[in-house]
């Protein structure tokens, strides 16, 4: 009977860790859930986390800015097209000549000299009435045209400014990538973490029930005269702090269920049915840190951001070279505009700094100042993750050793119990001797939980860390593949 449970308990396990459908038998591992209790399996709730965590679509909206970006920046290299409209209002009009001075001077000397015939008045008058002028402009005019500027060379701040924006959007991609795999760590921790808070619940109800059942015993042996009062007190007293520790773990998986709902996005009373695990094949060491080296959402990040500082150093380096434009206008509309004015023109222009009081040559040792300072913060971080991924390897190597001792400090601490229960009711051993055994087990109970609980976080953590977070469902088919439960 004890062998096939243990089978139920495997298929059980696996299937419930796919997603799949539990197995006839097996739903005595989980309490049966009421009606407000949320049924969930790791995969599903890893998968819900993705779909609406609130970071993970905050990633998906920077990722959009980083591609409108990317498009603004290419839009530096296309022809930048306006329309102008300006009035002007002179002090007065441009002219290329006026003789209107002189030519009353000259009627003014014609009036006085003495003539053998005396000039019409009217034709006097009609002299007076001409303009011996020519306006170019006059006064007031308004104009409304197009310009048309093409930059043909700006020393690669264009490329610069490119290349950057397209850096930014794998910058997106890997920081997206890293928040997922954050997101699958936390994930995994909070939901085996509730899955702890149950067994530990149902270890406390036990120890409680233990208590309880210990106390009748007590009372009925002080009642036969078999023990003193004080052996039924000393029950009295554990099972009241029995009660009490119960009372806290059921408010632990309040405040767990609570976390998980935060990272799933929504808020039920979930029951995690995926147990927990150990395996003791691991692959090597080495092969997990190729791993990190390769796939590091945050090595790439940091290699990304020595790109981008390449790049400022272009830009920067931009400043000292001349920038070429091809430029064109054309006048659409005019008022009171000299018909001498182009309707149209084209050319070229150049543009080359001399001086900036030193700011081009600033940045420019700024920028590269920033990208040595790139160069070193990646090879820290390769550094510290080749330390954290040790320390994972080596934290999921005891936590499955711990598992297996903590078994046979289990299987002993229950022979241990039953012993002690046997002498106390023959009235050779004290109540403590007792209450000390089922709380040894209590003890020995939930550090193997505990254990199996750190293994499988460590274990989330170090897939998260290298990339690998698909592969947690295939460590659940290996032959050594053991679930950890208090019903075996």
């Amino acid at each position: 009977m004890q062998i096939n449970r243990k089978i139920i308990l495997l298929g059980a396990g696996m299937a419930l860790t796919l997603g799949g459908t539990v197995p006839a038998g097996a739903q005595s591992l989980v309490s049966p859930p009421a009606d407000s209790t949320r049924v969930l399996t790791l995969q599903e709730a890893v998968e819900l986390s993705y779909r609406q965590n609130p970071a993970m679509e905050a990633q998906r909206i920077a990722r959009e800015a980083a591609v409108d970006r990317r498009k603004s920046a290419w839009g530096l290299r296309m022809p930048q097209l306006g329309v102008t409209a300006a009035y002007t209002y002179m002090s007065e009009d441009i002219k290329a000549f006026d003789l209107n001075g002189e030519k009353n001077a000259a009627l003014e000397q014609i009036g006085q000299l003495p003539l053998p015939f005396p000039i019409p008045p009217e034709i006097i008058q009609a002299v007076k009435g001409l303009d011996l002028s020519l306006t170019l402009q006059q006064r007031q005019f308004a104009v409304v045209g197009a310009t048309v500027a093409v930059p043909l060379y700006t020393g690669g701040k264009i490329n610069a400014a490119v290349n950057a924006a397209k850096i930014n959007i794998e910058k997106s991609d890997q920081e997206a990538l890293r928040v997922q795999t954050d997101l699958f760590a936390e994930v995994v921790e909070r939901y085996y973490g509730l899955s702890l808070a149950r067994h530990v619940l149902r270890v406390r109800e036990e120890v409680t029930a233990g208590m309880r059942k210990h106390l009748e015993d007590a009372e009925k042996l002080e009642a036969n005269g078999m023990i003193a009062s004080t052996e039924k007190l000393y029950a009295e007293m554990y099972l009241a702090q029995a009660e009490g520790e119960q009372t806290a773990a059921a408010l632990q998986i309040g405040t767990v269920n609570r976390a998980l709902g935060a990272s799933l996005g929504q808020t039920a009373d979930y029951l995690p049915v995926t147990a927990l695990f150990v395996i003791d094949e691991l692959k090597p060491l080495s092969y997990f840190q190729e791993r990190v080296k390769r796939n590091s959402p945050i090595l790439k990040q940091v290699e990304l951001t020595r790109r981008l500082a390449a790049e400022g150093v272009r830009a920067a380096r931009a400043s000292f070279l001349p920038e070429i434009a091809a430029i064109g206008a054309v006048n659409t509309w005019d008022w009171q505009l000299t018909d001498l004015a182009p309707r149209w023109t084209v050319g070229a222009g150049i543009k080359l700094r001399i001086f900036d009081g030193l700011s081009s040559e600033y940045k420019h040792a700024a920028a590269k100042k920033e990208m040595r300072q790139a160069e070193v913060m990646q090879t820290k971080a390769e550094n510290d993750l080749m330390a954290l991924t040790e320390k994972l390897y080596n934290q999921l190597k005891s936590s499955a050793a711990e598992v297996h001792a903590l078994g046979a400090s289990v299987a002993f601490a229950e022979s241990y119990l039953n012993a002690k229960q046997k002498a106390f009711s023959e009235g050779i051993a004290p109540s403590s001797d007792v209450v000390d055994a089922r709380l040894n087990l209590a003890k020995a109970k939930v550090e193997r939980l505990a254990a199996a609980c750190t293994f499988d976080i460590a274990l989330a953590q170090l897939l998260a860390l290298a990339g690998e977070t698909e592969s947690m469902g295939s460590y659940m088919h290996q032959q050594d593949f053991q679930i950890i439960t208090n019903e075996h």
